[in-house]
């Protein structure tokens, strides 16, 4: 409810209190990089395993469809390109840095089986952070994951929520009065809540096929609307047409890997790391 009323406040409203919760994902975030270097063990990064790499596919692009938001920056930015692709791009850029870090720290500081484990997090559909916090001691760290936690869940929570509701009040055209800006928050929060109430595993059951989702959405169709309009000269001439088959192509390969594990297909692969 309480961040349910930024969103109603529309995209200023959300960048302010983004803003603050931003630093306190920096200092989270920082907090963890500071200390956990002195736990990081060498032999658990050296350990290489690529098996899992198509199964993992879906999950990366999930981790990394933020383009719903990219309407209502290109609104709130007044329709200036060139700052709307520098944000972009240091958008894109900066989160994948940190989430390499991130990475390396998790990876190097918890074990992949074991009692505190990425396996037996797993098993127990808990975080990361989880056997993190049972291996170190140190409670700084704890409170930092926790932290970081809980500000990575909110700053997403307020982007996509924005994001469906801008996308709503275009596509009901609805005014965007304060009575229109109810509406569309109502129309973004209701249906989720009573499908939560009414199935509680009905994210977790969505939440398998969000690759598939997300390839079509937000590659699929963005590039097959470039095709199309060509607005642009360098989707008519040749590389860029290659470009976009490359990228139409591989909408579609992460589909189908999204429906094939579905299937089972990496059944096999998945009880060989469960044990």
């Amino acid at each position: 409810v309480v961040f349910g009323f930024f969103v109603y406040m529309g995209t200023l409203g959300v960048d302010l209190v983004n803003r603050f919760l931003m630093i306190g994902l920096v200092v989270s975030y920082l907090l963890l990089v500071g200390f956990l270097p002195d736990h990081i063990e060498g032999a658990l990064l050296v350990r290489s395993d690529w098996n899992p790499i198509l199964m993992v596919l879906p999950v990366v692009i999930t981790s990394f469809g933020y383009h719903i938001i990219i309407p209502s920056l290109t609104t709130y930015m007044n329709h200036d390109k060139r700052h709307l692709k520098l944000t972009l791009v240091v958008g894109s850029l900066l989160p994948l840095v940190i989430y390499i870090l991130w990475q390396v720290l998790i990876l190097g500081t918890v074990p992949l089986e074991g009692k505190d484990s990425l396996v037996s997090a797993w098993k127990e559909g808990a975080a990361a952070t989880k056997p993190l916090t049972e291996i170190l001691t140190n409670r700084w760290i704890v409170t930092g994951a926790h932290f970081f936690s809980f500000f990575a869940i909110v700053t997403s929570f307020l982007g996509v929520t924005l994001s469906l509701s801008d996308f709503l009040t275009d596509g009901f055209k609805i005014k965007k009065s304060w009575e229109g800006r109810l509406l569309a928050c109502l129309l973004t929060f209701i249906p989720p809540l009573i499908f939560v109430f009414t199935y509680k595993k009905g994210f977790f059951v969505a939440l398998e096929y969000a690759g598939a989702f997300v390839a079509v959405l937000l590659i699929f169709l963005p590039a097959m609307m470039a095709w199309k309009i060509k607005t642009s000269k360098f989707y008519t001439s040749a590389k860029g047409k290659t470009l976009l088959l490359f990228v139409i192509l591989f909408a579609l390969f992460i589909v189908v890997v999204d429906i094939i594990e579905q299937w089972g297909a990496f059944n096999p692969l998945i009880q060989k790391y469960l044990g």
